[in-house]
């Protein structure tokens, strides 16, 4: 499993950036929001999709994460310099919290969901969810529980529900 964190350190091609967050209580979302603006990079980065490759980081975009309480997920929607949405990025998650250095940080359980804007639905890293499991870095009820989560959030995506993973921007 990868613990990773909402303040991204090390990240490569970001050479400066700004950060804020905030524990949110509201009707649509409760939990910490997190905004991210890529500030100086070194070079844009792409991400294939579907048969598209996404711009999803350069100079001016702006990442709005959301950790939901008591949610096993992560959202990440990532916008363009014109404020322009690319995609919402949702990463399974085991959990999700804050540490006593004061990090924001999800232990990922390899599985993501990418929503476009233009509604398609993409399921990703199946094959990295069954690599952890075949090496014993996640057990079977982890690897279950990634499954099942993903698969309920894929189900609500599809019926509709944008509540489940398009939050308001909380720092506007």
């Amino acid at each position: 499993m990868k613990r990773k964190r909402a303040d991204r350190p090390g990240w490569r091609r970001v050479k400066r950036m700004g950060y804020q967050e905030k524990w949110v209580e509201a009707l649509s979302f409760s939990g910490y929001a997190v905004r991210l603006t890529l500030d100086e990079v070194t070079e844009p980065a792409y991400m294939p999709v579907g048969e598209k490759l996404l711009c999803v980081g350069d100079r001016g975009y702006v990442y709005l994460q959301y950790f939901p309480d008591q949610k096993p997920y992560a959202v990440t929607k990532m916008m363009d310099e014109l404020g322009n949405t690319v995609q919402w990025y949702i990463d399974i998650c085991k959990a999700h919290g804050k540490d006593e250095n004061g990090h924001i940080w999800y232990d990922d359980l390899y599985l993501d969901i990418v929503v476009l804007p233009q509604g398609e639905v993409y399921l990703l890293d199946q094959d990295e969810l069954d690599e952890a499991l075949q090496k014993g870095v996640i057990d079977s009820d982890e690897h279950s529980f990634a499954t099942e989560v993903a698969d309920q959030l894929l189900r609500e995506i599809l019926a509709g529900k944008r509540d489940a993973f398009d939050f308001p921007d909380f720092f506007a």
